[in-house]
């Protein structure tokens, strides 16, 4: 985590206790909506399967742990378990919630961390999905599916706010300000790609139209879905937020898909500044990213199952 992220974290914790975690009593994310800020330590993530937890990475602070639990409500998906030296900082779930759309420097120090949280912790996530297959013995005979070509992007257009819905609803956003934050329109045909694992990030997108599928290649296996996105989800932010290569292929599925470009330069400003008028799209895009997190998770212990006990 980069100093930013220690100095919103120290922000978000005055006047709050610092709890020692023990390493023998697991954080849970029980049905209760309280999140812990990892405030220092570290914290191994495991999914819950019926054949006991299953790692999927360290966490280290500062980051947020189940903070899923207070922005959607999942519950039964992971268990952290301590290290030495780990302690917190609890939040409430109608803080957390509070937080996420906040125009203050407080809100804006929320969704700073927030999203560095999701995005090492999804990263995380779906490198250990490809590693479940790391025994495997490819057949000699396999090829990959060919990756679709990029194709030449529209000229840009000014973004069309009636096409959104379902991340706006949730963020509470004025569609009618895209324009003013920075979007642009632009249009993807049908089984193309938008983007390629490894590829450097410089947009992120919010689908307005149509239908993405995000997928992982898994050598010796073949494509491995992650997700579809449908209208109002973000796409590509993850880049922008730890400026790593992309993650996954991201093709248009069925048909063409209508997104809204958001430029890095634009969501490092918003994130940087804090502005009010960002707020409900960044917080926004949190939602999108812990729902992303959520199946992510789900998809590991299912992989779990299948594999049988060890």
């Amino acid at each position: 985590m980069s100093d930013t992220s220690f100095r919103d974290a120290v922000l978000l914790s005055e006047g709050r206790l610092l709890v020692p975690l023990d390493p023998g009593t697991p954080v849970s994310d029980s049905e209760s909506d309280e999140v812990f800020l990892l405030a220092a330590g570290d914290a191994v993530a495991n999914a819950l399967t019926p054949f006991g937890p299953h790692p999927l990475g360290t966490f280290r602070a500062p980051c947020f742990l189940t903070l899923y639990g207070a922005l959607t409500g999942a519950s039964g998906l992971c268990r952290f378990d301590p290290q030495p030296g780990a302690s917190a900082v609890l939040f409430s779930g109608p803080e957390v919630r509070q937080f996420l759309f906040d125009p203050s420097p407080a809100g804006a120090s929320f969704r700073r961390l927030a999203l560095g949280s999701v995005t090492s912790a999804l990263r995380d996530v779906n490198a250990a999905l490809v590693r479940f297959f790391d025994d495997v013995v490819p057949d000699p005979d396999w090829k990959p599916r060919p990756v679709p070509a990029a194709v030449p992007m529209a000229e840009p257009s000014p973004a069309d706010p009636r096409r959104v819905n379902d991340l706006f609803d949730a963020a509470g956003l004025d569609p009618t300000t895209l324009p003013d934050l920075g979007l642009t329109e632009r249009r993807i045909p049908p089984g193309s790609r938008l983007m390629a694992a490894g590829e450097s990030g410089e947009e992120a997108y919010v689908v307005a139209e149509g239908r993405l599928r995000v997928s992982v290649r898994i050598p010796g296996v073949g494509e491995e879905a992650l997700a579809f996105l449908g209208p109002g989800e973000v796409v590509g932010e993850m880049a922008l937020v730890d400026d790593s290569p992309r993650s996954a292929d991201v093709v248009a599925q069925d048909g063409p898909v209508t997104v809204f470009a958001l430029p890095r330069e634009v969501f490092q400003r918003l994130l940087a500044e804090g502005t009010p008028e960002g707020a409900p799209l960044l917080g926004g895009i949190v939602v999108a990213l812990v729902r992303r997190f959520e199946e992510s998770v789900r998809k590991a212990a299912t992989f779990r199952v299948l594999a049988g006990p060890f």
